[in-house]
This record gives C-alpha cells, sequence and structure tokens, in this order.
C-alpha cells in the first residue's frame, strides 16, 4: 500500500503512533535522512540513538534480549544472564527441581521444566516472567519459546509486556495455537500492531486455558524463552 494511503487510512487516523512512523517514513522518502528538517526531528533521533536493534533471525539464534544480557550488553562472554544477575526470571509457583529459573535463560536443552498455576484474584493463572532490569526496557517485535520434554503443548497463552510488573499489556493472544506439536520443539512469533512500538520492563508468558496434558493441563511446560526487538 503506497504511504499516502496509510496516511488517509482509519489506522492512521485511531492510533497516533502508526500515524507518526507513517509520517516519518514519508518524510524520509521525499528528503532523505539528511534534510535539515528531518534531522531535526528529536523523537526520531532518539530511537534511532538510545535503542539497539535485537533481531531475530532463527529459532536459538544469539541475538535476543536474554542472550545480550548474558554477555553484559556486548562486554564480554556469554554466562547465564539469570547467575549474572543481569536478568530476573520468575515462576507462578515456587522453585524446585524442575521449576529452575535458570533453565529459561540457558542454553542447554531440560526435558522437564515447567510453572505451575497459582491463584492470583481468584482465578488459577499458570506464567513464567521476565524483568530485563529497572534501567532497561524493550520494544519487543517477536519472541521464542521451546517446549520441554513433555507433551503439554500450549494452546492458549498470551504474551504480556508491563512497565511495573501488576499491570499487565497483552503483546500476542494465541487462541487454539497448534503450532509446538513436539517435545523439545522451538517456536517463535512476531508481535505486530501498536503495542510492538511500546517499551515494557516485564515480560510473561500466561496461559489463558488448558494444554493438551490431561493429568496437568495448567502446568506451562516450557525450556527456553527469548525476547527481541528495540532494547534500551
Amino acid at each position: 500500500m503506497p504511504l499516502v494511503l496509510l496516511k488517509k487510512s482509519n489506522i492512521s487516523r485511531h492510533i497516533p503512533s502508526f500515524d507518526f512512523l507513517v509520517k516519518e517514513a514519508i518524510s524520509y522518502v521525499e528528503h532523505g535522512l539528511c534534510e535539515p528538517e528531518f534531522d531535526q526531528n528529536v523523537r526520531f533521533q532518539l530511537r534511532r540513538s538510545s535503542y539497539k536493534e535485537l533481531q531475530y533471525l532463527c529459532d536459538g539464534d544469539s541475538n535476543g534480549v536474554l542472550y545480550f544480557a548474558g554477555t553484559s550488553y556486548g562486554q564480554h562472554q556469554w554466562v547465564n544472564p539469570v547467575l549474572a544477575k543481569t536478568i530476573t526470571i520468575t515462576a507462578s509457583s515456587p522453585p524446585s527441581r524442575f521449576t529452575d529459573s535458570k533453565v529459561l535463560a540457558s542454553r542447554t536443552y531440560q526435558g522437564t521444566s515447567f510453572a505451575g498455576p497459582r491463584i492470583e484474584d481468584g482465578h488459577s493463572s499458570a506464567w513464567w516472567m521476565v524483568d530485563i532490569g529497572p534501567n532497561h526496557q524493550l520494544m519487543c517485535n517477536y519472541y521464542t519459546l521451546r517446549q520441554d520434554g513433555s507433551r503439554a503443548y500450549n494452546r492458549y497463552w498470551n504474551l504480556q509486556g508491563s512497565l511495573d510488573g501488576k499491570t499487565w499489556t497483552n503483546l500476542r493472544v494465541h487462541e487454539n495455537d497448534q503450532t509446538v506439536c513436539k517435545p523439545g520443539q522451538f517456536a517463535s512469533w512476531p508481535i505486530i500492531g501498536p503495542n510492538a512500538l511500546r517499551p515494557f520492563r516485564f515480560f510473561r508468558v500466561v496461559l489463558t486455558g488448558p494444554t493438551t496434558d490431561v493429568s496437568n493441563p495448567f502446568n506451562i511446560c516450557i525450556c527456553f524463552l527469548e525476547l527481541y526487538g528495540f532494547f534500551h
């Protein structure tokens, strides 16, 4: 769709941030980055200079936020960021042999890794949560999960973002998602829409319905998580 038509579209009229980006693109096409009035666009300069792009390339790559944090943001060789305390990962159920926060940031496959349900506001909820730290934010545009060795495949879940760890925004909603269908499988999804442009500190994968496991349908069984996007 031509940029001029995007500028006149309903989505531009109803989503100011999208409209702003369209106008930036039109200005870029018409004037280029060196045009004085475009170069004075403070918001564009800030986003370009203060955010590092961490781009998804393939499942299990080394380009995401958790891997980047494990190198102390590019300063040395990788170590598990949970052990290095650059990333904090928590689960809805207490830590145990099979509910280990280090596993989700590890580069080593774990056959059994799950977070069990807890009661929150009168409802049962199971989740894994990542805190990228008080001095960091991420505009998330892609994420990866890996199934553990079980056949408890997720079908109903959300990826959410938060600034305070209390109020959550849905970044991607999965309803009867059949993508994961074998143990140990990687799977990745893009984040689209205006929320991909919103920076958050906290991210969580939360079940919203039962898995395919009949005995423990509300355990969320993943052994790897990675986030991508524009990191600050």
